[in-house]
């Protein structure tokens, strides 16, 4: 099956989508000149769009993004499966060679979906899950908006209901710390 065929590799794939949040264009088009393994950051300056790859992003801004634990164990596993075979950071795991575009992932992704009898979601909401995980754990959303390439406008009109509550009180009590501090 698809995943006995493909298993770690394409797991890794996806765990990286989740967990940095890049666009598919923006993860298949990363290269190694392009990780930072002793920072934990990657910066993302091109895409790879209709199996052409462009030296810019969506938004035509190059950002850092800090990778959080989850998405740097899986750059620094893709090391030793992908970095000797060339420039590219994600291979297709059957042909070890980069992708040509995003339609083999969804077709793979939609095979594992219903292998595990998930309802089908596109892949891209794997990037949606970085997003909102990141606003539901508490993180600024200047900061998310920033690591994903969203502008701040986009960021709220798109996912600020995952941010209320998330601060568990921190922007509160920093409000009553400052009052506080005037009333002395």
């Amino acid at each position: 099956m698809v995943e006995q065929k493909f298993g770690k590799e394409l797991a890794d794939y996806f765990e990286f989508a989740c967990f940095a949040g890049l666009r598919i264009g923006e993860q298949i088009a990363l290269l190694w000149e392009d990780v930072d393994l002793f920072n934990g950051r990657v910066v993302v300056r091109r895409a790879r769009v209709l199996a052409e790859d462009k030296e810019r992003t969506k938004t035509f801004v190059e950002r850092e993004v800090e990778l959080n634990n989850r998405a740097l164990a899986v750059i620094k596993r893709q090391k030793d499966r992908t970095q000797s075979f060339g420039r590219h950071v994600f291979h297709h795991p059957g042909l070890n060679k980069p992708w040509h575009d995003d339609q083999a992932q969804r077709k793979l992704w939609t095979k594992v979906l219903k292998r595990i009898s998930v309802r089908h979601r596109a892949p891209k909401e794997c990037r949606d899950t970085s997003i909102t995980l990141a606003l539901s754990a508490g993180a600024d959303p200047v900061w998310v908006s920033k690591q994903h390439g969203h502008s701040l406008q986009v960021m709220m009109r798109d996912y600020a209901r995952w941010i209320p509550g998330a601060d568990k009180g921190r922007n509160l009590a920093a409000m009553e710390r400052l009052l506080k501090q005037n009333a002395s």
